[in-house]
């Protein structure tokens, strides 16, 4: 709801007045008009609007104790990345869980799990790598990488974000064609998966490889809703999905120097504000999410290694919607990023 400054900053005056219960006037001080002002600005950026002066209020609330939080954890100064104000800035922690943090069904995967290893063994990954893997590589700069899409917040499909950026990525390093394909025709179809209320991405590869392919988000584009199954030609097709070894950051990474691996992780407690540097937590292994890993490398200044990781939050989250996250620190890796991977062979 629309309103000028003025008639904003007199509806909380008023408002916080009476649900504190004594006169507004003493109940906003400097620090209250400049953390409004700062409000204001944040709706402004991410076209944010309320039903209600009510509701408003309510939301300003929450936006001050989370940039507060923001702001203290930054003023830290022992952590190796930053935190920010971006889309989520709010929402209560218990609100962004349910929409965000419930995304990936941990419980039944299917496809099998293959050893990486920089000798030929035999199966279908490692034939291709007969060397050690390069120090760092990022899938993004040889072109393999579509933009950071969204996902939204009605839309529980973060794997069929993961499922559709490794299946684009191999698709480059086979043809050297980067076609941005459709998350909304697993959404829509794939019968193994919830839609919109959670899935896994070996189910939705195997409904790739028995659809026959997957189309483009230019035929099929993204609604961030279930609607009705529509025929589309394929356009890209795989053969099958595997897994890497889990619990395994040699075995990720040699798949990685390969080709974007689908990855899960739990989202922590500072994870959803992340703005840039290496993330290295707080968070567990209570797989909640599913993101895409697109490369890896080394920080020139303090030699930490990272992962490179695609996620689904759109372009104003994190590092143009990547985020860097800390690697070899022993198994299960940060956020069990190792626990539970795919990616897609195709026949070609």
């Amino acid at each position: 709801m629309a309103s000028s400054p003025g008639t904003w900053i007199a509806t909380v005056l008023l408002m916080r007045g009476l649900l504190a219960g004594f006169p507004a006037a003493a109940s906003v001080d400097a620090g209250d008009m400049l953390m409004m002002d700062r409000f204001r600005q944040w709706q402004a950026a991410h076209n944010r609007s309320y039903l209600s002066a009510e509701e408003r209020l309510r939301r300003f609330q929450v936006y001050r104790d989370n940039v507060e939080f923001i702001d203290a954890t930054n003023r830290r100064g022992d952590l190796s990345y930053e935190l920010g104000e971006n889309q989520f800035a709010d929402l209560i922690h218990q609100e962004f869980l349910a929409r965000y943090a419930s995304s990936f069904d941990a419980r039944n995967r299917t496809g099998s799990v293959i050893t990486t290893t920089t000798h030929g063994s035999g199966d279908a990954q490692d034939s291709s790598l007969e060397v050690p893997p390069p120090v760092s590589i990022d899938w993004r700069a040889k072109g393999a990488v579509t933009p950071a899409r969204n996902q939204g917040s009605e839309c529980a499909s973060c794997y069929a974000f993961a499922t559709v950026a490794t299946i684009e990525g191999l698709y480059w390093i086979k043809t050297g064609k980067l076609v941005p394909l459709s998350e909304q025709q697993l959404v829509d179809c794939d019968q193994y998966d919830g839609g919109c209320n959670r899935g896994h991405y070996s189910r939705a590869m195997k409904w790739v490889v028995e659809n026959g392919g997957l189309t483009t988000a230019a035929e099929y584009p993204y609604k961030a809703a279930k609607g009705s199954c529509k025929p589309a030609k394929p356009a890209v097709t795989i053969s099958a999905h595997h897994a890497v070894m889990p619990g395994n950051e040699i075995s990720l990474r040699i798949g990685v120097a390969r080709q974007p691996i689908g990855v899960a992780i739990e989202i922590g407690s500072t994870f959803r504000f992340y703005k840039s540097g290496i993330y290295s937590g707080p968070c567990g292994t209570n797989l909640d999410h599913a993101v895409t890993a697109v490369g890896y490398g080394v920080d020139p200044s303090t030699g930490t290694k990272y992962w490179i990781v695609k996620n689904s939050w759109g372009q104003t989250w994190g590092e143009d919607g990547f985020v860097r996250m800390v690697k070899d620190i022993g198994s299960p890796g940060i956020c069990g990023i190792t626990l539970d991977t795919i990616f897609p062979l195709m026949a070609m």
